[in-house]
């Protein structure tokens, strides 16, 4: 065993709404590789993991150690916190409750970063609040208004927006369709120029090679794929998955699926069949439907209704994720939540089930769910992993995650940046949020 002990307590932390806690006796993974520590206590302080020590080391200071709160982590596993790469945040003609609770359900989830895909100034705003500890939420990482064929219509546009969004201090910006060859790469050039990433869908014009070679950040929902593979036709063969490995392989560009939204909902390429009665009450008896409203769940129900998956599309895709994940292309989780019967925090789980269903191994969701987005946003801080130094977004778990990936949603209890939410807490907020929607 080793002892493992930071110089912050020294340098000292702006503590701020955060309570310093000790987690004692817990099994820590630390996703770097194999490392697990066992029998560890894991000190935070503000929102920072400060310590983290075993049997047998001495403490940094037996005061401390005795005085600070503590949360018992014998018999758990202690894992960094989730993030969705593909969330979508509330805009600013939302209510204060309305888009609280919705920030909460990411929490709830075991979601503790978010990388917001839809651009709204208010959500500057709300990532203060969060900071500050006024609202309880993950950490947020913020995409601009989108740049499509309805809000670009020229070049010198395409060019003024992408220059606008980079000064206003957005994190990256929000790519959806309709912009022309043209428009993309005056967009591409002068995002790079400015040290801006871009990502999202992949216009047609471009495709998904002109996107890989241009530096796209990050390809979401995989449609793109499907379409330049023709995967709508035929069922995709090895081959045709060496090839997209390969490419996205050689560009470095990240990948986010968002399977189960798409497999449902939006794979309807060609000649897609209706969902069976079993799969829509399937749908309709998710437990996490209680925490949206009724009105909402009734246009879900009639979305699910219309719906006309094709089989063969998400037999591709499936196949695909999985070539993806076996030759180590950088992908990252991503739901698209809040969407159709897509809960934040919940729908992760949901993902979860998706991958297990496609081939994937628990080591490898752990890494696209919690290690591949902290690499991802290593420039901005450090956090999916548990070392000192790191954000404090932890996940204290009743069951280990390395023998099924289902126990990733058995949680004990949320730490988001410092912030210490129990099991308790969690579900008495889950149910009054129930409560108010009359669920």
């Amino acid at each position: 065993m080793r002892f493992i002990f930071g110089l912050f307590l020294v340098l000292g932390f702006t503590v701020g709404a955060c309570a310093d806690t000790i987690i004692k006796n817990v099994t820590v993974l630390t996703m770097h590789e194999d490392d697990v520590i066992e029998n560890a206590d894991v000190l935070v302080v503000g929102d920072r993991i400060v310590g983290i020590y075993t049997l047998g080391s001495e403490p940094p200071s037996d005061m401390l150690k005795e005085t600070l709160p503590s949360i018992d982590g014998t018999g758990k596993f202690l894992i960094a916190g989730m993030t969705e790469m593909h969330g979508h945040l509330p805009p600013s003609g939302w209510s204060d409750e309305r888009a609280e609770e919705t920030l909460f359900l990411y929490i709830a989830g075991g979601v503790t970063t978010v990388r917001g895909m839809l651009g709204d100034p208010a959500q500057f705003d709300m990532r203060e609040k969060i900071k500050s500890g006024k609202i309880a939420g993950p950490t947020l990482y913020l995409a601009a208004p989108s740049l499509n064929g309805n809000s670009v219509s020229s070049v010198e546009e395409a060019i003024a927006k992408t220059k606008q969004y980079a000064g206003e201090g957005w994190d990256l910006q929000k790519i959806h369709p309709g912009l022309t060859r043209a428009e993309y790469d005056a967009m591409a050039e002068i995002a790079h120029a400015l040290n801006y990433p871009f990502g999202g869908h992949v216009p047609a014009d471009v495709g998904i090679e002109r996107a890989l070679e241009a530096g796209q950040i990050s390809i979401d929902h995989m449609d793109g794929y499907i379409e330049w593979l023709d995967g709508e036709s035929h069922e995709l063969s090895e081959a045709e998955l060496e090839r997209a490995t390969a490419i996205t392989l050689e560009s470095g560009t990240w990948i986010v699926p968002t399977q189960v939204l798409f497999n449902t909902f939006y794979s309807g390429y060609g000649a897609g069949t209706v969902l069976s009665s079993i799969e829509i009450d399937a749908l309709l008896a998710r437990q996490e439907n209680a925490y949206v409203p009724e009105t909402t769940r009734e246009q879900w129900e009639n979305t699910a209704r219309n719906a006309q998956p094709n089989k063969l599309v998400i037999k591709n895709r499936q196949k695909l994720l999985k070539a993806f994940a076996d030759a180590d292309v950088n992908l990252a989780m991503g739901s698209d939540a809040p969407q159709t019967f897509s809960v934040p925090g919940f729908s992760i789980w949901r993902e979860i089930d998706v991958m297990v269903e496609a081939g994937l191994t628990p080591a490898q969701i752990l890494e696209i769910g919690i290690a591949a987005p902290g690499r991802y946003f290593s420039d901005k801080d450090k956090f999916g992993m548990i070392e000192v130094g790191a954000r404090a977004d932890l996940i204290l778990l009743g069951a280990d995650p390395r023998a099924d990936a289902a126990n990733l949603t058995k949680q004990a209890g949320v730490i988001a940046a410092g912030r210490w939410y129990s099991r308790a807490d969690i579900d008495n907020r889950l149910a009054k949020i129930a409560n108010r929607y009359k669920n």
